[in-house]
């Protein structure tokens, strides 16, 4: 079967993300779709109007932006702020805090691409009325995970289900984010997952927490786990993170790869790593469902 190519998006882009359209507020196809383009337009459009989202705890508006006769949504975030890390019950030489932050957005964004992953929307750093924050399009008529499980909804392919949570699940072990629950991902109509919502991500510390949950991993992911440059990952993520938060995510991306070989030697490569199964051509519709 050939794939369907969708104008104005790079090829590798359209392997990675199916046939997903970015849409205006009316819900028709933005004229720009290829990632450069969005975040180019999410720098300079217009801001025409702010709205508080009801859903997270970080802040987070609902943003409506203006480039020519276009309006498309985006979301803002501006929360900067330092949490002391809980006491571990021993002397370090420095005390340990985590930052929720919007500049995370961006960082997660940089390391997906440089990963090939490219599951987190676009996104840029912008100032909104004098507030500094990030900026990041709007997925339109996706699906919320816990308002699938809410519906009751099962994934036309269980297997390539499965698969794309265990990406989800090895990017939030490299970037410390345990935050990750059914309100910060979504789903397209081509049954794509997508990631959202990383200000609690790249935490101050070398720490896997819930690492027997990686217990596969996708081919092409994990050679780029391997064969990424750390002074590639320093230059793209020196911008967004601190470097004490970049010098942890390295050391967990060593964890990540020695418990990921450990696997492989001890059950095979073949068990362990898998090729990522192709998204189908028909679109999913939500109103044929239950809810």
């Amino acid at each position: 079967m050939s794939a369907i190519v969708t104008p104005g998006i790079h090829a590798e882009e359209q392997t990675e993300i199916g046939t997903y359209l970015w849409l205006d507020v009316e819900g028709q196809p933005l004229p720009f779709q290829d990632h450069e383009a969005i975040r180019d337009v999410l720098r300079t459009a217009q801001v025409v109007s702010r709205k508080k989202i009801d859903r997270g705890v970080a802040g987070a508006e609902k943003i409506v932006l203006k480039v020519d006769d276009t309006k498309f949504h985006a979301a803002f975030r501006s929360i900067d702020r330092k949490e002391k890390a809980e006491p571990s019950g021993r002397t370090t030489r420095r005390p340990k805090y985590y930052r929720d932050a919007a500049i995370f957005e961006s960082a997660a964004y940089e390391l997906s691409r440089l990963l090939g992953i490219n599951r987190v929307p676009p996104v840029v750093e912008r100032s909104v009325d004098g507030q500094n924050g990030t900026v990041q399009i709007w997925m339109e008529d996706t699906l919320l995970e816990v308002e699938r499980i809410k519906r009751r909804i099962r994934p036309p392919d269980g297997t390539r289900w499965i698969q794309q949570k265990l990406i989800m699940t090895t990017f939030d072990a490299l970037i410390a984010n345990t935050d990750r629950n059914q309100g910060n991902s979504l789903i397209d109509r081509s049954w794509t997952l997508w990631f959202i919502d990383h200000t609690r991500a790249f935490k101050d510390s070398s720490k896997i927490h819930n690492l027997d949950k990686v217990d596969a991993c996708e081919r092409r992911l994990w050679n780029a786990l391997r064969e990424i440059d750390e002074e590639m990952i320093r230059r793209r993520l020196e911008s967004f993170l601190e470097h004490r938060e970049i010098s942890e995510l390295l050391k967990r991306r060593l964890k990540l790869i020695k418990h990921i070989e450990a696997l492989i030697s001890k059950h095979g490569e073949d068990v362990v790593l898998f090729d990522l199964r192709p998204p189908g051509s028909e679109k999913f519709d939500w109103s044929d469902q239950p809810g």
